[in-house]
């Protein structure tokens, strides 16, 4: 089975249908439900946008109440019953370790039910664990004059291959608006890195974004010859742990084999993975550019995943524990021009719920 929905961009969608799901009257319909998980998701959505300081999300969400139910039906998780949804063993079980907090473990559970039903995002998963990086081109206007612009943006993907691709492009894209420029360039990358999935622009990012909440994949700005693109890479590992947070999964498939993924799981309240941290953060010091001595918390982000293979989730875990240690080790800012929906900033929540993105080695 492909997954085809690109509007249930991270996992905690599913989370809110079960929770939706066990506290509705017996009594509600379908309809009834979906439309209760709509605006659960809707209001989750707005509530995060506005904690992180981020515009108000677009669009109403009214289809997604379905899309989940769909979904959460064929993890096995709810089944069709009269005329609602009921959760079954597998959805009570997964709620249950929602309500107990057991983190791991429910990432675990939902790591391996989306693996095993949906072919086109393991296959997502598989491309970055195999092949290493997705490079997707960000076209800046004023750079398209720019001498072979759309050649290097092209060229972490094609290498030597990047100008006949860029020829190919150019004459379908001349005179279109950057954002049609950059589809383009995106729709060829896509051809390319997954050549026997057909997958849109909008579906690759989606699961991406999906991925990212499952932290199968992480999701950086990264330069190269002049241009930026928004690259995706895997913190998990297939062959064997590199680090000590590198712990096993494995996941029957359908036709009897296992799909064996080892997930990056660090547990940062542990003085060994924190000293892990503040290594890579003092290494991050020697290449990261400062401004009057912080640094940019996204870009320190960015740096020290993919450095030490851990997710985006546990980096900010991390960070967090760090700020706690006394006498402090780490200070931190704000700059409210520099948050935006791709370089979301750090969000702590230890005494009252803060923002900042700026950081400091004391």
């Amino acid at each position: 089975m492909n997954i085809t929905s690109y509007n249930v961009t991270e996992v905690s969608y599913h989370y809110i249908g079960l929770r939706v799901l066990d506290g509705m009257p017996t009594n509600a319909d379908r309809t009834q439900q979906m439309e209760a998980i709509s605006r659960s998701v809707l209001k989750f959505v707005s509530d995060k946008a506005l904690r992180l300081m981020l515009p108000e999300p677009k669009g109403t969400f009214q289809t997604v109440g379905e899309k989940i139910c769909q979904e959460l039906v064929h993890f096995q998780f709810a089944k069709s019953e009269h005329s609602r949804y009921v959760l079954t063993e597998g959805g009570n079980h997964a709620l249950a370790l929602l309500a107990a907090r057991k983190h791991i473990e429910l990432r675990c559970l939902m790591a391996t039910v989306h693996l095993q039903t949906y072919d086109n995002l393991r296959a997502v998963v598989h491309r970055h664990l195999t092949e290493g990086p997705v490079w997707r081109p960000i076209v800046v206007s004023g750079h398209l004059s720019e001498a072979n612009y759309m050649e290097r943006l092209l060229t972490p993907t094609f290498g030597p291959k990047a100008a006949l691709a860029a020829s190919e492009l150019a004459e379908g894209v001349s005179g279109q608006s950057p954002k049609k420029i950059e589809d383009a360039l995106r729709i060829k990358v896509l051809r390319d890195v997954m050549p026997t999935h057909k997958m849109g622009v909008a579906l690759f990012r989606s699961i991406c974004d999906r991925l990212v909440s499952l932290r199968l994949l992480n999701k950086s700005r990264a330069s190269y010859q002049g241009c930026e693109f928004e690259k995706t890479y895997s913190p998990c590992v297939m062959d064997a742990p590199l680090y000590p947070w590198h712990t096993p999964l494995q996941v029957p498939l359908s036709g009897g084999e296992t799909y064996t993924v080892y997930l990056s799981e660090p547990d940062m309240a542990m003085a060994g993975q924190k000293e892990f941290l503040m290594q890579a953060i003092d290494e991050a010091a020697g290449v990261l550019p400062t401004e009057g001595g912080y640094y940019d918390i996204p870009d320190l982000r960015d740096w020290v995943c993919e450095h030490l293979m851990i997710p985006e989730a546990a980096f900010d875990d991390g960070i967090n524990h760090l700020l706690d240690q006394q006498p402090a080790v780490l200070s931190v800012g704000l700059q409210y021009d520099r948050i935006t929906n791709q370089r979301r900033p750090l969000l702590r929540t230890r005494q009252a719920t803060q923002l900042h993105n700026l950081i400091r080695r004391l």
